[in-house]
């Protein structure tokens, strides 16, 4: 029943293609947008943004090279006890926060 709320159909048509074309602008404009939060899309202009993703996706990533810890050790992304350097105090044997003597990465115990 289009008039039970006592507009006429040539209303109700005119607001149901209205909604549909608002919601087809709404998809194109998300994705336009890269999904980025309302905030930041408000706070900066189209240029800053672009230059942000850019940046973000040339941006190397956290990957090491190679497995290899001697290689690791020579680079300088693990020390002697296997602990790494910069990021995280982790220790890249075990694969937590402590060594094979449970020590962590200041030497003590945990």
């Amino acid at each position: 029943m289009a008039n039970s709320h006592g507009l006429t159909s040539r209303i109700v048509k005119k607001q149901a293609a209205s909604r549909k074309q608002a919601k087809s602008k709404k998809a194109a404009f998300r994705v336009y947008m890269w999904n980025e939060n309302p905030q930041a899309r408000k706070n900066q202009s189209y240029k800053a943004r672009t230059h942000y993703l850019e940046n973000k996706k040339a941006f190397p990533k956290k990957k090491l090279e190679t497995k290899n810890a001697k290689s690791l050790m020579e680079q300088w992304i693990i020390d002697e006890r296997w602990f790494f350097v910069k990021w995280k105090k982790k220790n890249f044997l075990t694969q937590s926060m402590v060594d094979t003597t449970w020590l962590d990465f200041y030497g003590m115990p945990r």
